[in-house]
């Protein structure tokens, strides 16, 4: 999980609005289908009050989180929702079919206990929800083979897997980058949670020592707040052993 403490992974809903309502396609949780259905309910109504959470996974439009909602019939577990518009295969219905797309919603199900973690990590799961999604863009491409494939992509990222990396900007504030190519920066924080290692990769080697001071401040308080002081800091500025930190994870930084 984001949060290593907790071992149980999220488990998955996945709805979408046909022209007669909302029909779960996918549903590898314990919930019965009639629960399930009950948490969908909920979650539309919740996206009908705030239809700017409406995204698109072609890039457009991040889909903006939806929760923690409480999972009915469930007190110990609670679903973010992930709302995004995928275009229609055909419709008889007059206003999907005007709009030319339908609406589906990923419920996320996980242990209450990783709410905290889940919430500190808006930043990632968003961004990387639409990376993954681009698959879903159309209905015709959305079937449980497909919904199955983005559900283990999004596990690796709940589990810790996908490293969690920030470019710390010149005014000390962080910018979390997605992807495995990182627009420049001078400095990044990458947060390897398998691992419990938090890098400070200086790509800058002129920079002051003041500036030193505020990066490993902010750093410090980026361990306290997010991974309740879990992470070792650790601060290279060799640029043969970022380069191996960055080969092993994948990830390439653009030039200048």
């Amino acid at each position: 999980m984001i949060n290593p403490n907790v071992t149980k992974e999220p488990v998955l809903v996945f709805s979408i609005f046909k022209d007669y309502g909302p029909e779960i396609l996918f549903n590898n949780s314990t919930l019965e289908e009639n629960v399930a259905l009950t948490l969908v309910m909920q979650g539309m109504t919740l996206v009908e009050m705030d239809k700017g959470s409406i995204g698109r996974v072609d890039g457009t439009k991040n889909p903006k989180m939806l929760g923690p909602i409480p999972v009915p019939e469930n007190e110990t577990l609670k679903a973010i929702a992930i709302p995004f518009e995928t275009e229609i295969t055909s419709s008889t219905d007059e206003r999907i079919s005007a709009s030319g797309y339908r609406l589906c919603v990923a419920y996320f199900l996980f242990d209450g206990s990783a709410v905290r973690d889940v919430l500190d990590s808006y930043g990632l799961i968003e961004p990387y929800f639409t990376l993954i999604g681009r698959s879903l863009q159309k209905e015709s491409s959305i079937n449980p083979t497909s919904i199955k494939q983005l559900y283990v992509r999004m596990i690796d990222m709940f589990s810790g897997k996908i490293p969690r990396i920030f470019a710390i900007n010149a005014d000390n504030s962080l910018k979390e980058m997605i992807g495995k190519r990182l627009e420049y920066a001078d400095t990044y924080l990458l947060c390897d949670i398998d691992k419990n290692v938090m890098y400070i990769l200086l790509y800058n080697p002129s920079m002051d020592v003041w500036r030193r001071r505020d990066i490993f401040k902010v750093a410090s308080e980026l361990n306290s707040s997010m991974f309740r002081s879990s992470m070792r800091i650790k601060t290279i500025d060799e640029v043969k052993e970022m380069v191996r930190i960055l080969e092993i994870l994948n990830i390439e930084i653009a030039p200048v």
